[in-house]
């Protein structure tokens, strides 16, 4: 996409991104104007919006040739669907393109200038922002991709405390203010620190990776950041996690004598102490039992000599996290090519889809297909089997493996029988293609997955077709489930069964469509819906929804307009227009709406 172009999209996309009440609250956002400053740099446009905090949230929307590719948003919004932010933001780039400063990306600039200028630039920045000159001197004595694995990895600890003391929350500083942005901030430059310990444990130096945790663990413990926090951040809690999940790997990776262990041991459990309070449980206690084992706990070196049949490792009941460190041992495994040690201990410990995959990497292909199908349990470990063939070039054993994921119930089985469906056609395997087609489509039934069983079954459609309708009649979908089974109702003018669907539903992204697709064929219906949807938001004063509701007034009078009752109509809302007078936001829109269908 280039600079000049603009990605098309509607409104209708963007209600599809958004649950019905994040829509309506955007659109009122956008009609207020609290969108300001968007500026479009290449295929990502950045805005800021006003909302409720004393800092306006910042919106980022990343563009592609098929439209919208991704979106975020400072807020805290994390209840499906984008937030009533980014619905303004889109609203504003599809209705007031006028409104967009067109820049050339940061990218083009910097090719472009100078080397010195970009110099002096950097200098400026990190002289007026302290914590980018720390991130510029981790950055500069980090080494690169091409450093030797060999050699061991240079950080100055000194510069990791400061970033971390900088990541602390710091409410009531200036731009500190909103304590949800303030976690997300924290967990993104967390995860930032995390991540040169990561580096060097990928250059097998074990000891500094356990210097870098330290650093940063040391200084959330001597800070008390967990009390300016709320308790609802998903992303604080998976970074916290994942500093444990780090020290575990750096434990036993790092060569530590068996008194150098304890005292790891020791710290850590000191560590988890001062963490339990936020953290709700234990946070350090998989690193601190790792330590405690080593590699040379006695069942350990069982299960790497291949003494223990499957699931033997398990000799009493493990700990919540047991088989967290069980995966990292893997890992280390592997990442030192201790392969028959690996597939031992993957054995051992029940690690079914571990073992498969590493059979798979190692060019066992049917030992892996065997025992992925007697033992592999789930849609969702076949799918990931599946990929881990295709990617070996082994498509048709990819194919098999699938297809027996297609048995199975759990998580994921839509994705699996998509994934297989597509891949089969792709190969001309139109009866495999046909089988995943209708197992998508009654695992997540949509109009997308309806119409991709329509094209793979060709002449045999009139055959399918029924089994499939029979099969959204017998269903009780919720949620985005009634949208889409309603969708495909309507796609075949099936509208008894959508309106049915519709009555059992308080969803408007479930109801709008049925009402909209009958107007005709059924106006008092659509007439009588409409005016339950209105009144609530009327009669609750909700004058930010008032449009909303004068929408569904307008499509009842669409609706009596089909049927010849547009007297009756009109009637109605005279009356509500009456007995909601002292509603001052309401009444002209009421008047307006008479207008349009005066005459």
């Amino acid at each position: 996409m280039s600079d000049g172009q603009r990605p098309t999209l509607t409104e209708a996309t963007v209600r599809d991104l958004a649950r019905a009440k994040s829509y309506e609250r955007g659109q009122s956002y956008y009609e207020r104007e609290a969108v300001s400053d968007v500026i479009r740099r290449g295929e990502t446009v950045r805005a800021d919006v006003e909302g409720s905090q004393y800092q306006p949230y910042t919106v980022t929307i990343e563009f592609d040739d098929a439209g919208i590719a991704q979106t975020d948003c400072s807020c805290p919004y994390d209840h499906g669907g984008i937030c009533k932010h980014r619905v303004a933001v889109l609203l504003t780039y599809i209705r007031n393109s006028e409104r967009i400063s067109n820049r050339q990306p940061l990218s083009e600039l910097i090719a472009d200038a100078n080397p010195e200028t970009l110099q002096d630039l950097l200098i400026e920045l990190a002289d007026s922002r302290p914590e980018m000159a720390d991130w510029v001197e981790t950055r500069l004595t980090t080494p690169g991709d091409d450093t030797d694995t060999d050699s061991s990895v240079s950080v100055s600890l000194d510069s990791i405390r400061r970033q971390a003391n900088h990541a602390l929350p710091k409410p009531g500083q200036r731009g500190h203010n909103d304590a949800y942005a303030e976690a997300e901030r924290m967990a993104e430059e967390l995860d930032g620190l995390i991540e040169q310990a990561r580096m060097a444990l990928d250059a097998e130096d074990g000891k500094t990776a356990l210097d870098v945790l330290a650093a940063v663990t040391d200084e959330l413990a001597d800070n008390r950041w967990a009390g300016l926090l709320p308790h609802d951040i998903p992303s604080v809690y998976e970074v916290i996690g994942d500093l444990n999940e780090t020290f575990t790997e750096a434990i036993l990776t790092a060569e530590l004598t068996k008194r150098e262990r304890k005292d790891w041991k020791d710290r850590l459990a000191e560590w988890d102490d001062q963490f339990i309070h936020f953290m709700g449980e234990s946070t350090f206690m998989a690193a601190a039992d790792a330590a405690v084992e080593g590699w040379d706990d006695e069942r350990v070196l069982q299960a790497m000599e291949g003494d223990l049949a499957k699931g033997e490792f398990w000799e009493d009941e493990p700990s919540w996290y047991a088989e967290d460190i069980v995966t990292v041992r893997l890992t280390i495994l592997e990442r030192e090519d201790r392969i028959e040690e690996y597939l031992n201990l993957a054995e051992a410990t029940e690690q079914t889809q571990a073992y498969a995959e590493m059979l798979v990497q190692q060019g066992h292909i049917e030992e892996a297909v065997d025992h992925a199908t007697e033992r592999l349990s789930t849609p969702d470990s076949m799918l990931e089997l599946a990929k881990t063939l295709r990617a070996h070039d082994q498509t048709q054993a990819a194919l098999r493996v699938a297809q027996h994921g297609l048995t199975l119930e759990g998580f994921r089985k839509d994705r699996l029988a998509e994934w297989l469906r597509d891949r089969a056609a792709s190969t001309g395997d139109s009866d495999l293609a046909l089988e995943a087609a209708v197992t998508a489509f009654k695992a997540s039934p949509s109009l997308r997955s309806y119409q991709a069983v329509e094209e793979i079954a060709d002449d045999g459609w009139e055959n399918v077709q029924p089994d499939l309708l029979e099969f959204l009649r017998t269903q009780n979908p919720r949620g985005n489930t009634a949208a889409r089974s309603a969708e495909v109702f309507l796609h075949e003018e099936q509208y008894e069964e959508a309106i049915e669907l519709a009555d059992s539903t308080s969803q408007t992204s479930v109801i709008e469509p049925v009402v909209e697709a009958v107007v005709k064929e059924h106006p008092q219906w659509a007439i009588s819906t409409c005016n339950s949807q209105a009144e609530p938001i009327i009669e609750a004063g909700q004058h930010d929804s008032y449009k909303t509701a004068v929408r569904w007034l307008r499509r009842a009078g669409q609706a009596a307009q089909a049927a010849g009752e547009l007297d009756e109509w009109r009637d109605y809302v005279e009356t509500m227009r009456d007995d909601h007078y002292q509603k001052y936001k309401l009444r002209p829109m009421l008047e307006e709406l008479l207008e349009e269908f005066d005459g």
